[in-house]
């Protein structure tokens, strides 16, 4: 085997084992997820926040939080509403594990998080999909159609957005040291 094909073999491993998932969880304004500028700048009016999973290889579940951000001190969370959900998938305050049911491609409706706004909230105030209190890696986690594990980015919305707040892209990750992560493993 050439170079070339020993290449193309590995490439081509990497796309159908998993390591090539491109999934995302977004908060969107809409429930088909083309809009993450939240816009809640009257009060006491409910706001729907939509959770939208997008998964262009398949999906069965996936395990996030979305906890209301600080600087949205006027929202009050009355609840969820999940299609997949009858009892016992959390919350999206406290971490929600969401099994689909079936095997689904492109986006999907994963919750509706609702709230009450009693005042505006800060200009370009963001609102990120976080990881499962309880994931072991410390990931916004994602089921493929054969139920194996992987990883999904969380994407931000931007409440009371506007032109100048950009939202949609990645939540940061936040800075660590080499000793830092040394200690998570016990060296």
């Amino acid at each position: 085997m050439g170079t070339k094909a020993a290449i193309g073999l590995v490439v081509l491993i990497c796309l159908f084992s998993g390591l090539a998932r491109s999934d995302t969880i977004g908060l969107y304004a809409d429930p088909s997820g083309t809009n993450c500028n939240i816009y809640a700048t009257t009060p006491f009016v409910l706001t729907n926040v939509y959770v939208v999973h997008v998964a262009p290889l398949g999906t069965s579940g996936s395990a996030f939080s979305a906890p209301t951000p600080a600087c949205w001190a006027g929202a009050v969370w009355i609840g969820d509403q999940d299609p997949f959900c009858l009892i016992g998938c959390g919350d999206s305050q406290t971490g929600k594990m969401v099994g689909y049911g079936h095997c689904f491609v492109g986006s999907i409706l994963v919750s509706t998080i609702m709230y009450l706004t009693q005042s505006p909230s800060e200009p370009c105030c963001a609102y990120p999909v976080l990881p499962h209190p309880s994931s072991p890696g410390g990931q916004i986690e994602v089921a493929d159609c054969d139920f194996n594990m992987g990883s999904a980015a969380g994407l931000m919305a931007i409440v009371n957005g506007n032109a100048t707040c950009p939202c949609g892209y990645p939540v940061p990750v936040e800075e660590t040291t080499w000793g830092h992560v040394k200690s998570l493993y016990g060296e």
